[in-house]
């Protein structure tokens, strides 16, 4: 439970609700010009939205083949083993995983 009063935390978040719409103004323009940066018809090829991935992207990571240098490296997985590579930055992240 909160110290303050129904009329402090009401006042408060309209403190933080009027610092969020000042934020969102400065915020909008940059998401402009970073989607400047990607295709006008398809947007980000490799991402849906900030941090998820794209369709193209999941089926490119489900379809793709592993290469090896020799077939004895997969001698201590059974044939039902599901490998999957680390999450990785793409070139175009600015925040690595």
């Amino acid at each position: 439970m909160s110290n303050l009063s129904e009329n402090e935390l009401a006042e408060n978040m309209h403190k933080m609700l009027l610092i969020m719409q000042h934020l969102d103004k400065k915020i909008a323009p940059m998401l402009e010009a970073d989607g400047e940066h990607f295709n006008k018809r398809w947007g980000y090829l490799s991402r849906s939205g900030l941090w998820d991935k794209s369709h193209l992207t999941r089926q490119i990571e489900k379809y793709a083949d592993i290469y090896t240098s020799r077939v004895s490296n997969f001698l201590q997985f059974t044939p039902f083993m599901y490998f999957r590579s680390q999450a990785q930055s793409l070139a175009h992240d600015l925040h690595p995983y």
